[in-house]
């Protein structure tokens, strides 16, 4: 009954959750067609699993790494450096217009 009340059980199940979603989200995303019709579904299938890969990076950092307890700056930089992580890779991934 320990496992229920730990916080940390309940982030590792969500994190484990979350594997599962954006697992099959990759999944989903193997649509076989001639790519013209099927870009702009595969960069919004890529979206949400580069976003679910920021979620999941934020818990463990903030609970595996502690840093929800330390300062501020600390926080903040970390929060920022996720962000700047999923725009350059989906910058990267959507390429020129």
């Amino acid at each position: 009954m320990l496992l229920i009340r730990n916080p940390l059980s309940w982030v590792w199940l969500l994190l484990v959750i979350t594997t599962l979603v954006s697992w099959w989200l990759g999944a989903a995303s193997n649509v076989v067609g001639d790519g013209t019709e099927f870009q702009s579904l595969n960069f919004l299938l890529t979206t949400g699993i580069v976003l679910i890969a920021i979620i999941k990076m934020r818990f463990v950092i903030w609970y595996f790494m502690e840093v929800r307890h330390g300062p501020s700056w600390l926080r903040w930089t970390c929060d920022s450096w996720l962000v700047f992580v999923a725009i350059t890779v989906l910058a990267l991934y959507r390429g020129p217009l």
